[in-house]
């Protein structure tokens, strides 16, 4: 600490001292600092939420902003069209659950459109099911549940909805409610067979409270952190694997509001005149009266008078110099990626004209939405039809076809529809979201008068032309005879 001190501090004991000098001082201190190792905090459930929603600005905007998104596609009951409807509802699900390119999104949920119309049919809101995916609890919409849950997931790898029964009467076991869980007060206790599964949870906010597995929906994102005591059945947060990116945006926002509050990057005053107790006494006057008079925003700007001749040696760099606003967006983009969602959705506006806003809009849902959406969607038939004995009769979809960026406009729709003669009228409107016609007449398949079946093209010629002549002539039908 000596020698740091000495070569930090040397340059007081000449008369005169050179930029090249204070440099050379600077760096003989670094020298012996050593660089600087950053280190990353463990990140757990509970940090999730309070070191990344609660304490970034960055990641609250972001996770706030898809989990709206994600929350407005809704849920609904469907019910399966027969034997025939399930060999369609498996094909919809193969290709909802595949990776959807965002040029090729409008033909995917137009073939999807088609598949689950054949594979399924709304059923009546009122049904018991319906009126519970509806109205999940009464605090809440389907929607603010949802938000709710697609948060958690977002930040934890976990979201978990508990159900509420009802516990007496004719109905006694029925769910009655939905509610949404904090997944950083949730604990799953492992059931010790081989694979290790989940036996049932705890909840733990204020004393433990246990609850059955079949109380729970849970669905999370993948964990390969296989552990014995069984870690590796909590989903592995997104922001766990990326503490390194998180730690980097936290030093770029207190690096800048460092600088602002301080008037400017950090730096050594110093009396080229006196020495010893003397100018010890004096640095710690001018260092009061710098405090008081130009300290705080609210003092930016304002002239300092101070006695005698001072040097100041600059131990900080400018954010300007260290690029930190250049460094933050590019810290941005790596952390919307994280979740899927393109930085040019949060006013990152380096390659975003109005042209292509709806390609990125496009891209937030395929990349981003769209597979959480799919989670949600498996974890509720998993746990919720068999709690009103809907299985294999019954499915719970998400209705995507509220969401404009992923839909063909109705010009292009309808050519499409054109183009497709095999498609019923009934169809044609059901895509359209109108209702179904009862005229027997809109349920089947008309094609363009123009068209011959393909036999029809390939007649073959006859063999033998003079063949045909001599009958022709036989027969007294040939009208170019002499």
């Amino acid at each position: 600490m000596v020698t740091f001190l000495n070569s930090l501090f040397n340059f007081k004991r000449r008369t005169q001292t050179t930029q090249e000098q204070v440099n050379q001082a600077v760096a003989n201190a670094l020298a012996y600092i050593g660089p600087k190792v950053p280190t990353y905090p463990d990140i757990d459930q509970r940090k999730a939420i309070t070191d990344g929603f609660l304490g970034n600005t960055d990641i609250y905007t972001i996770i706030s902003r898809k989990a709206a998104m994600c929350a407005a596609i809704p849920f609904y009951e469907y019910r399966i069209k027969g034997e025939e409807g399930k060999k369609y509802l498996q094909e919809y699900k193969q290709l909802m659950s595949s990776p959807v390119s965002p040029s090729k999104a409008e033909e995917t949920m137009f073939k999807a459109q088609r598949l689950k119309l054949k594979a399924l049919e709304q059923i009546d809101t009122g049904s018991d099911l319906n009126r519970l995916l509806t109205t999940p609890n009464s605090e809440q919409s389907q929607m603010e549940l949802m938000e709710m849950a697609y948060a958690y997931l977002c930040l934890t790898g976990n979201a978990y909805l508990g159900k509420l029964r009802l516990n007496a009467g004719a109905n006694q076991g029925k769910v009655q409610e939905l509610f949404s869980l904090p997944s950083q007060y949730m604990k799953i206790i492992p059931d010790g067979r081989f694979p290790l599964g989940i036996s049932s949870y705890e909840y733990y906010l204020y004393s433990p409270l246990p609850i059955e597995k079949n109380d729970v929906v849970h669905l999370k994102y993948f964990n390969p952190d296989v552990q014995s005591n069984g870690s590796h059945l909590y989903g592995l947060s997104p922001i766990r694997a990326n503490k390194k990116l998180l730690t980097r945006s936290n030093s770029e926002m207190d690096s800048t509001v460092s600088q602002y509050e301080n008037g400017g990057p950090p730096v050594i005053v110093y009396n080229e005149e006196l020495k010893g107790p003397e100018g010890l006494a004096m640095g710690k006057a001018v260092k009061k009266g710098y405090h008081d008079e130009m300290a705080g925003n609210k003092n930016r700007g304002k002239i300092f008078f101070a006695a005698g001749k001072l040097g100041i040696l600059q131990t900080g760099i400018s954010p300007a110099d260290l690029k930190i606003l250049e460094s933050s967006t590019i810290t941005f983009r790596k952390l919307a990626a994280v979740w899927g969602m393109p930085s040019a959705l949060f006013n990152d506006n380096e390659h975003t004209t109005l042209a292509n806003m709806n390609e990125f809009q496009k891209l937030a849902y395929t990349h981003g939405c769209i597979p959480d959406v799919i989670r949600m969607r498996d974890a509720l038939n998993r746990c919720m039809l068999p709690d009103f004995n809907l299985v294999g009769t019954s499915y719970i979809d998400a209705d995507f076809t509220n969401i404009s960026a992923l839909q063909p406009d109705m010009k292009t729709l309808s050519e499409w529809l054109d183009m497709s003669p095999e498609i019923t009228y009934n169809e044609r409107r059901e895509m359209k979201k109108l209702d179904r016609l009862n005229d027997p007449n809109m349920d089947k398949i008309y094609v363009p008068n123009n068209l011959v079946p393909l036999e029809d093209l390939n007649m073959p010629a006859p063999d033998n032309i003079q063949t045909t002549v001599d009958q022709l002539n036989k027969s007294g039908l040939n009208p170019y005879k002499d």
